[in-house]
């Protein structure tokens, strides 16, 4: 299984990016509820960031296409919801594979 945040910053290389962190965090956030615009403050404030901090990374996720401003706020754009839709049609597929191929180490993961 993957790395936690703590497990790669205890390592003597730590590749964490508060940018990409921030823009990952604020997508968990408003994908909570995708059709509720959150403004600025209040993503800032749910996000421990400054606004001017939240304000760029929403423009970055604009730019990509992930998020839209919308009278009221923020919120995910349908781009980034079919995305999720794609991850999750194919989901039992990759699930499939996983347990066919093994999980990435070279050991079968059914095998003890």
């Amino acid at each position: 299984m993957g790395e936690t945040a703590t497990q790669v910053k205890d390592k003597k290389t730590d590749y964490t990016n508060d940018g990409q962190q921030n823009l990952m965090r604020i997508a968990e956030y408003l994908a909570a509820d995708v059709f509720k615009p959150t403004t600025i403050k209040d993503i800032a404030a749910a996000m421990s960031l400054s606004e001017s901090k939240a304000r760029w990374t929403l423009h970055n996720m604009a730019i990509r296409g992930w998020v839209e401003q919308v009278a009221d706020g923020w919120r995910l754009s349908p781009r980034l919801v079919k995305i999720a839709d794609s991850v999750r049609a194919n989901l039992g597929d990759v699930v499939t594979r996983y347990l066919k191929e093994g999980n990435g180490n070279g050991k079968d993961i059914n095998s003890k």
